[in-house]
């Protein structure tokens, strides 16, 4: 049996199970999808946080709980980028805006930014864009190393949550059939 298959199978078998069972549920679920983000923001590689900011949990569905990193470029940290690839978007491109103020901070740290359009912020630009540049090429030649987040956290977690959903549908099985409804 494939797991989409069996997958379709627990959903149909929970959606007969009384509304107290899947309010219990509904419940555990919002605190371990709570649980994994908080794991998630603790876990990511941060600068500046916006990767840590981008991780959120959603709810498409009533026993369905979803948390994941919202930043464009978390799988390219979840997985790594191999050689060989497209690399980084050009230096000037709105897309490449965070990677310019990374590496900036980098390059520059805390140094006061000087007035635009003197001899100082010209030099400073194209420096900064002579640093983007070769980044974009180790990318584009390297890639870049892998460093999981998403993955880790839930492998830790699994266990936990598969004992608190199992003690919830039981707490709700007896409550329910204690009120004399069908468990």
């Amino acid at each position: 049996m494939s797991t989409n298959t069996h997958t379709l199978a627990v959903v149909g078998s929970l959606r007969q199970l009384p509304t107290e069972v899947e309010s219990a549920l509904s419940g555990e679920l919002d605190a371990m999808g709570r649980l994994i983000e908080r794991r998630l923001k603790m876990t990511a590689p941060k600068w500046r946080t916006a990767l840590t900011q981008s991780v959120h949990m959603s709810s498409p569905e009533p026993l369905v709980r979803e948390v994941s990193p919202g930043a464009a470029y978390a799988s390219a940290v979840e997985e790594g980028v191999r050689p060989g690839g497209k690399g980084l978007p050009r230096f000037f491109d709105p897309a490449s805006r965070s990677i310019v103020q990374w590496l900036q901070g980098k390059a520059f740290g805390s140094a006061r930014k000087p007035r635009k359009g003197s001899l100082k912020f010209t030099a400073m630009e194209l420096e900064l864009r002579d640093r983007y540049e070769g980044l974009a090429w180790s990318v584009r030649h390297k890639g870049t190393k892998a460093r999981p987040f998403v993955k880790p956290a839930f492998q830790q977690l699994e266990p936990t949550m598969r004992v608190r959903l199992i003690t919830a549908v039981e707490a709700a099985m007896r409550a329910s059939a204690a009120q004399g409804g069908t468990a």
